[in-house]
């Protein structure tokens, strides 16, 4: 039997290998573990093809193989330089199946992908396959219950779904539209940050309070929705969110700061052509290769000049510190008029 298991979340995905394997082989004395980052698919053959001990069936575990080999993202998608190695790894998968005897179990463990990849659906039709999808909603919160109690604690559903908010405050309820804003509910952190609440409160429920004092929030993704559409002139959209932005809260200062930020970054990244994103973030200091990454690929879909962009953040800038705008919010739909402006046609709807 040949097994799939992947992610997104690491921890259900690691407990389905630890249930599966225990079944498969109760006494431990037959299983495998292999890097698949290390291990070349001859030396799987090999694991997987090797006798086994008192008779009991042979259980082969390498991990991270296929998204190593298809050249695929957390999100499933292959990318244009790895094509050529996916190809050949589909080759070396359909060689490697091949070789497993019936009576041994072979499982692809990819706690990095959250999709089953087109090779391994060709080269093993009949795949058992285990997603590791987060509970989200009533279910999540019952999980956090669960896990409290787990940690020799209690937690009621009102300060469960607090919880739930605020570590995963735009994913925990449901999968949001657009796939790129996903940050599914992580279940190893939540188990974590449960534990350390729970020896907080002791012997005490763990509280709303806790929660407040103890738990990071993490980053509304709205804020990154907000600053995608500004910097591409969507005028419709960036409007939009930025309403909802100041209407839950947000300080227009700090948005504003983040914007011009973004814009900045947004007139070096078009400068540096096609040097590499890492590179980039090593010589500015203090970026996140991750969101000057996002920063690429925005404003690659619809370019603004460089210099129209750089110059209208900084005439918003001089006109706040001059007092010809006096409010933040003010330069702020300032500043996402100028960029829609200056920005091609074909983001605000016309044609290009």
């Amino acid at each position: 039997m040949i097994y799939y298991i992947h992610g997104p979340d690491r921890l259900l995905a690691r407990e389905a290998v630890l249930s599966i394997t225990a079944d498969l082989d109760p006494s431990g004395s037959n299983i495998t573990w292999l890097d698949g980052r290390e291990s070349s698919f001859g030396n799987v053959a090999s694991a997987v093809g090797a006798a086994s001990f008192f008779d009991s069936p042979r259980v082969v575990i390498v991990t991270d193989l296929l998204a190593r080999t298809g050249g695929e993202s957390q999100t499933g998608e292959v990318t244009g330089t790895t094509q050529n190695r996916s190809g050949r790894g589909r080759a070396e998968l359909e060689s490697l199946v091949s070789t497993v005897p019936e009576s041994h179990h072979l499982i692809f463990f990819e706690p990095t992908l959250t999709s089953v990849p087109a090779m391994l659906k060709t080269a093993v039709p009949g795949v058992k396959v285990v997603a590791g999808e987060p509970p989200r909603g009533p279910a999540l919160v019952g999980w956090i219950e669960v896990a409290a109690r787990a940690a020799e604690s209690r937690i009621d559903r009102r300060t469960a779904q607090r919880l739930a908010e605020t570590l995963f405050p735009q994913s925990w309820q449901r999968k949001p539209s657009n796939p790129r804003y996903d940050r599914p509910p992580d279940l190893a952190l939540l188990k974590a940050e449960i534990e350390k609440l729970a020896l907080a409160a002791y012997p005490s429920p763990i509280s709303v309070e806790h929660i407040a004092l103890l738990t990071p929030s993490a980053p509304d993704q709205r804020v990154f929705r907000f600053l995608d559409a500004a910097l591409v002139g969507d005028l419709p959209s960036a409007l939009d969110e930025l309403e909802r932005l100041i209407t839950g809260g947000e300080e227009p200062a700090m948005l504003l700061a983040q914007l011009l930020g973004q814009m900045e970054l947004a007139t070096v990244t078009a400068a540096a052509g096609g040097r590499n994103v890492d590179v980039i973030a090593r010589d500015l200091g203090a970026v996140a290769p991750g969101r000057l990454s996002s920063i690429m690929n925005t404003t690659r879909r619809q370019p603004a000049p460089a210099v129209c962009t750089a110059g209208a953040g900084a005439n918003t800038d001089r006109n706040l510190k001059t007092g010809r705008v006096r409010k933040p919010e003010d330069a702020l739909r300032e500043v996402v008029l100028a960029l829609a402006t200056i920005a091609p046609k074909s983001s605000n709807g016309g044609s290009s």
